[in-house]
């Protein structure tokens, strides 16, 4: 192998290690910097399904009689009207959109296996940063 290849070989390399690890210090990065989910927003298929399913989760535990929605990463009318049922249960301005103070109700009465709350109304217990849709929703913590 000539001398020009293996440098090129080791620039490729260190590029694509740079990239891995640049990857890896923002895919973990703090929910509070999590883009608002809604209409009109830059929708996410994990942060809308997070969203999905957690309200799902919510209604089936909850009892409510408002219908389950499809878990199919994708924001529409019915994930629209799910989000305001849920906030209007959880005492929160009805407009849609989950931001900082849904997304904090989201993962506190949310799937425990994906939000890491197991004591939804405990402020102690609140979503876990290490649970999977904690950097899809926007929260204060």
């Amino acid at each position: 192998m000539s001398l020009k290849s293996t440098i090129v070989r080791s620039g490729v390399a260190a590029a694509l290690t740079g990239v891995a690890l640049m990857g890896a210090a923002t895919s973990a990065g703090a929910s509070t910097g999590a883009a608002y989910i809604g209409s009109g927003k830059p929708n996410g298929g994990a942060a809308v399904w997070c969203v999905q399913h957690n309200i799902n989760y919510w209604l089936a535990k909850s009892g409510s009689d408002a219908p389950t929605i499809a878990e199919d990463s994708t924001f529409g009318p019915a994930t629209q009207a799910a989000i305001k049922e849920f906030q209007g249960e959880m005492g929160l301005t009805q407009d849609g959109t989950v931001g900082p103070r849904t997304g904090n109700a989201i993962m506190s009465h949310g799937d425990p296996y994906y939000t890491g709350s197991n004591m939804p109304n405990d402020a102690s217990h609140q979503g876990n940063r290490s649970a999977y849709c904690y950097t899809y929703l926007p929260t204060t913590w």
